[in-house]
């Protein structure tokens, strides 16, 4: 038994060691609200420049005499332009720096969207849809390599949900204002609805990528918003955590789990992608509602999933647990997906299912992203996150051009959402594979 003397010895170090923790987690809590709110916004629009031709497709379709299937492939090839450009956009991150890749791809980005509205027929149509992936390439891993500068990875889980809020927030905020465009300024100089959708959902991105070359900060020991004391802090965080992790790309091809987390990433968005191209169609099918109303009604799973996204991640947070934290989304994702099809007669029910589908990915997608820079440090986590989201990218392309010819062969969305599902069990099983200590909370030392 401990004397009264040792344990008032130990007392000191106890609160040493808690106020280290209180004040590191200030220091990361201003960090947050310096970096993250403006590239979060930037994401936004990112997302809903990449989604909206979901909302385009309820009169471009017409409009342009489309097929279902030629709509699907023009979808989907967003995805081939994005994922023939993901390991090169790393490279020149680490090459020029976030900040220039992050403002250029948004500028570059803004304009295809804007010119989309000039869409005439298939061939313009993939041909624009193809320019967007490309130009929107870089952006995602050089928000990897910013964060990576900033946050050690046990703390990005929460950094990630913050961020993520962008797509739900791209239904959510994007569905309705996408439909009200739609219908308030069909016929306004000649241009039909989804024309004045892609104008003026496609110049906010020029604007913020204008801002963004003056206002994205890329390191910590530069800022005069940070004491010397929170600036030694971080960087000690930073260093400590690099020493385990390759820091350039060809030595961690090698690496099992990267390759995991590529085949994880594929598995789980041919769900989210399928799904939020095709969502608007689906809930057109129930009939009588406007274009405003169906944003509306897709809108609903998507508040539901941000709400959910940000409880598991910060829980996982608060509890230090991350693998169920990370598979069981998808699992309870897939079955929900599954009671969807099977309730198609019901509307109510099968929407409340796939509520639950979306949240399920949703939630894995926050707590996924924190794990490429637990094996790559510093800028060279762009050229790995680039890596594994070649994975999404090719189920971007895939999970539309799936649904549209199921759907074009079979005349419902059964078949193509069962599958998507079984894509959600096989990436929670993938999820169990990666190497525990990946999954655990590091211990940093003072």
């Amino acid at each position: 038994m401990p004397t009264q003397q040792q344990l008032a010895s130990s007392m000191p170090i106890v609160a040493a060691a808690s106020s280290d923790v209180t004040e590191a987690d200030a220091t990361y809590r201003k960090i947050v609200l310096r970096i993250v709110p403006f590239i979060l916004v930037c994401y936004f629009f990112g997302y809903l420049d990449r989604v909206n031709v979901g909302f385009a497709k309820l009169g471009m379709v017409h409009d342009l005499s489309l097929s279902e299937a030629a709509y699907g492939l023009g979808a989907g090839l967003f995805f081939i332009g994005y994922l023939l450009l993901q390991v090169p956009a790393g490279y020149l991150v680490q090459l020029h720096g976030p900040r220039k890749c992050i403002a250029g791809s948004m500028i570059a980005w803004g304009l295809v969207s804007v010119a989309t509205l000039l869409t005439r027929d298939e061939a313009s149509f993939y041909a624009l849809r193809f320019l967007l992936g490309v130009t929107e390439a870089a952006f995602f891993p050089a928000v990897i390599a910013c964060f990576s500068l900033w946050f050690p990875s046990y703390r990005l889980s929460k950094v990630m949900s913050l961020l993520f809020l962008a797509l739900p927030l791209g239904v959510i905020v994007g569905g309705p204002m996408s439909g009200w465009i739609m219908d308030a300024t069909h016929g306004g100089y000649g241009l039909t609805g989804w024309q004045w959708m892609f104008l003026l959902e496609g110049l906010p991105a020029i604007l913020l990528g204008l801002f963004a070359t003056k206002s994205i900060v890329e390191r910590p020991d530069g800022v005069e918003w940070l004491t010397p004391g929170e600036k030694a802090l971080v960087l000690r965080e930073l260093t400590q955590e690099s020493r385990d992790k390759q820091t350039s790309l060809l030595p961690a091809l090698r690496e099992p789990t990267l390759w995991i987390l590529f085949a994880t990433t594929f598995l789980y968005n041919l769900g989210n992608y399928g799904l939020v191209f095709w969502m608007p169609s689906m809930i057109k099918s129930i009939g009588g509602l406007t274009n405003f109303q169906i944003g509306v009604v897709t809108a609903l799973p998507y508040f539901v999933a941000a709400c959910a996204m940000l409880i598991n991640s910060f829980h996982s947070v608060k509890t230090g647990e991350r693998l169920w934290h990370t598979a069981l989304p998808l699992i309870a994702g897939g079955v929900a997906l599954v009671a969807s099809v099977t309730m198609r007669d019901v509307p109510a029910l099968s929407l409340l299912c796939l509520t639950v589908g979306i949240s399920g990915i949703q939630c894995t997608l926050a707590m996924f992203w924190s794990l490429p820079s637990r094996v790559l440090a510093g800028t060279a986590a762009a050229s790995g996150a680039g890596l594994v989201n070649i994975g999404a990218a090719i189920a971007g392309f895939a999970g539309p051009t799936i649904l549209g010819l199921l759907g074009q062969l079979t005349g419902s969305n059964t078949a193509g959402v069962s599958l998507l599902a079984i894509g959600l069990f096989a990436a929670a099983g993938l999820i169990f594979a990666i190497p525990r200590h990946l999954m655990a909370r590091p211990v940093v030392s003072a």
